[in-house]
């Protein structure tokens, strides 16, 4: 009986997975049909060679987005949030694939507006099927339905937090049906406790159970090897969880593995990845080499005649900074401040006086960064990360701040995203530096191209409407 629920319940989710796959292929054909009728007044995708071949285009890419998005791997403890934002990205990468080729190739007859149409009705009908599939999908699992029998060997902390994990939502359809001890000590959790760890292979044979999480660290070698053995051949998933959180606290891990050997990796680094590393780099040189050529020729005159007029000295000024892997650099700015004495060893203060008027302008509007550009180009920087410190914050708040390094593992940036969510360059109180370490932190753990263009925009935005950090 246990085995025949099993095979049930692992065709079902096979299905649902299925299901939201055919879904999307149905969507993105669908898209492509109406926005022929609505331009066209005909359903026939085959009379235009240039729009058969860009649909056709447009289900490969569909294919190997799936890929690198891993798109239908979905946990039943994820959020609906994170997976529509998977999708939400999936399709945004489609559409701007079609858009770059139908503008870099001759498709001369495919009007702008069809393409157009048909990013409106695929996003519309794309997340509203999806939406509605995965509350159906949490409906059915809060009626009883594809559920999950799961047991957890160790009534210790790990198993308690799972236990926790899986019956915080009902929709996760997960039915913990109880522990069972290793321990004499693990007693109490009291009517959670269905017996002895021994009582277990009984157990199995006569419940449908899907799923055993084993969380003890106690129970002998060659016993678990029998209980996992036991498991396997009566076709319930036999998962452990590994005992190592008092090294991580609360992040997030990856496991990753040499040959056979599983290596704990304590901090995820989107940017490691040479794929999404080479992505950031193309934009970081296109990018810049926009603002270069288009707003620089004619910018630097005017700042160079207002310096001239206003502030003796250069109008650049080159300070040493941080960069990654805490290498120093030469960063350009706009000069702001009259020349000084202090501006290796002292920060903006507030009404700093050694700043001049026009210093404030170009300070509030940001436009003394653009210099920074020249560093991208460079390599030195990237137009996102971290804001590099002068050398001395960097020696001061190195020793106090016990991740402050870790912001050195990415490129510094002429934005960031403890930038745009408030905290200013050069924060004199401890507790404000150690927060602004933690969201350049986040930002480097959770690096995606999107939230690149997600805090250029910020900063476009702030800078229109006034960045009150700005000193």
């Amino acid at each position: 009986m246990s085995n025949k629920r099993n095979q049930i319940l692992t065709k079902s989710s096979k299905y649902i997975k299925l299901f939201l796959l055919m879904s999307d292929f149905f969507v993105l054909n669908f898209s492509f049909v109406l926005s022929l009728f609505i331009i066209f007044k005909k359903f026939s995708l085959s009379e235009d060679k240039n729009i058969f071949s860009l649909v056709l285009f447009a289900n490969l890419i569909w294919i190997l987005l799936i890929g690198v998005f891993n798109a239908y791997q979905i946990m039943r403890i994820e959020p609906v949030e994170r997976i529509l934002s998977r999708s939400i990205k999936m399709i945004l990468s489609e559409i701007s694939i079609l858009f770059l080729v139908v503008y870099t190739l001759e498709f001369s007859s495919i009007p702008k507006l069809f393409i157009l149409i048909f990013s409106v009705l695929f996003i519309f009908i794309n997340i509203t099927i999806k939406v509605l599939s995965l509350y159906l999908l949490r409906y059915i699992r809060m009626k009883g339905m594809n559920n999950k029998n799961v047991v957890i060997v160790g009534v210790n902390k790990n198993g308690l937090e799972l236990e926790r994990i899986l019956k915080k939502e009902v929709s996760f359809g997960y039915k913990v049906l109880g522990f069972f001890t290793v321990d004499e000590q693990e007693h109490y959790a009291s009517s959670r406790v269905i017996g002895h760890v021994d009582d277990i292979f009984s157990y199995i044979e006569t419940h449908d159970i899907d799923e055993v999480y084993f969380a003890s660290t106690t129970y002998p070698e060659k016993k678990t090897k029998d209980l996992i053995s036991f498991c396997e051949k009566q076709f319930v998933r036999f998962k452990i969880i590994p005992n190592f959180k008092q090294y991580t606290l609360n992040r997030h891990v990856n496991i990753d593995f040499y040959d056979d050997l599983p290596i704990l990796i304590l901090r995820k680094e989107p940017l490691e990845n040479l794929f999404n590393k080479t992505i950031k780099r193309i934009f970081d040189i296109t990018f810049s080499m926009i603002i270069l050529i288009l707003i620089m020729p004619w910018l630097y005159p005017i700042v160079f005649i207002v310096q001239k007029l206003t502030n003796k000295g250069p109008v650049l000024f080159i300070q040493l900074r941080s960069g990654q892997d805490n290498r120093i650099f030469k960063c350009y700015k706009f000069r702001t401040m009259r020349i000084n004495d202090q501006h290796d060893q002292m920060g903006t203060l507030d009404n700093d006086p050694r700043i001049t008027r026009f210093g404030k302008i170009l300070r509030k509007t940001r436009i003394d960064e653009l210099p920074q550009f020249f560093n991208v180009l460079l390599g030195h920087m990237s137009v996102v990360g971290p804001r590099p410190h002068m050398l001395k914050h960097t020696e001061e708040y190195s020793k106090l701040i016990d991740e402050f390094l870790v912001r050195h593992y990415v490129k510094p940036g002429i934005t960031g995203w403890a930038q745009t969510t408030g905290y200013i360059d050069e924060s004199r109180k401890l507790q404000e530096m150690q927060d602004k370490v933690k969201n350049d932190i986040y930002y480097i753990e959770n690096w995606s191209f999107m939230l690149d263009m997600k805090i250029i925009f910020l900063t476009i935005y702030n800078v229109f409407k006034g960045d009150k950090n700005a000193k």
